[in-house]
């Protein structure tokens, strides 16, 4: 068991090169718009009333979202809301700096809120670190 929680910690230690490399933000379709890297996906959602960001990716990543955000001609500080897909640090780990910075509404799936909470450390994925988020 202890070989298992150890790899999981050498494996989450180990970052893809694709998941910090810019990529050109783009359009999807109507308001919805890519905004993430080569390797992890964000999307923002603009509306008239504030804009929604799906995903914060890795704490690494907040000034390459920025940078997308605003390419596309948008202000990161008229995000309003944070959704998050799902509680893996490679999804949210830049949130704390993403609401700090926009004051949006941090919002997650009822499942995950106990994993946010704890702030990853009782993931058996990740091992019982509190930094892990």
């Amino acid at each position: 068991m202890a070989a298992v929680f150890t790899l999981a910690g050498a494996l989450r230690a180990q970052v893809s090169p694709d998941w910090t490399e810019p990529f050109p933000p783009f359009r999807i379709a109507g308001n919805l718009y890519y905004v993430g890297s080569k390797g992890l996906a964000s999307y923002l959602i603009t509306t008239a009333r504030g804009h929604i960001l799906i995903n914060s990716d890795l704490k690494e990543s907040v000034p390459l979202i920025r940078a997308s955000v605003e390419k596309l001609g948008f202000k990161l500080s008229d995000i309003r809301i944070l959704l998050i897909s799902h509680a893996h640090w490679d999804h949210d780990g830049g949130s704390a700096e993403i609401k700090t910075l926009t004051g949006a509404t941090y919002m997650v799936m009822d499942a995950d809120a106990p994993e946010i909470e704890a702030g990853g450390k009782d993931n058996f994925q990740y091992g019982n670190s509190a930094n892990t988020l």
